[in-house]
């Protein structure tokens, strides 16, 4: 993998680094934070999920990711997601980080894999550290 490649974050790879998750931070240090990037839909659940007094603390880490904004290629691979997988398999959240990751050909590091596995051509990034527990 080229070293300047970014990997797509997440959320709760954000949330368990906020909450000083070992295996997590000793993941995200080892690829560095100039190559980790989140969307801006994990930005958005960030501080949808996050307590009042922890505002600082939530902008200080979301500040340390490059954040991928949705544009309107994003927003089509999103809608086509929606409808390849219409059912309820692929929640709206998943969809959009799922379609930034695909439209701009970035690994997912996620510990959810099981809600991405079954997306065609998403390519989930493997922990190089240790062995960090994922959904099934």
């Amino acid at each position: 993998m080229d070293k300047k490649a970014l990997i797509l974050c997440d959320t709760n790879i954000i949330v368990d680094y906020f909450r000083e998750d070992p295996t997590i931070r000793k993941e995200l240090d080892h690829i560095g934070f100039d190559r980790l990037s989140i969307s801006a839909v994990t930005e958005a659940e960030l501080y949808q999920g996050m307590y009042k007094k922890e505002t600082r603390a939530t902008k200080e880490l979301i500040n340390k990711f490059s954040i991928i904004h949705i544009d309107k290629y994003i927003s089509q691979r999103f809608t086509q997601l929606l409808f390849e997988y219409y059912g309820g398999r692929l929640l709206i959240g998943d969809a959009a980080i799922a379609a930034t990751a695909l439209d701009m050909d970035l690994q997912l590091y996620t510990r959810n894999t099981k809600d991405f596995k079954f997306i065609k051509g998403i390519r989930l990034y493997k922990p190089k550290t240790n062995k960090i527990p994922t959904g099934h």
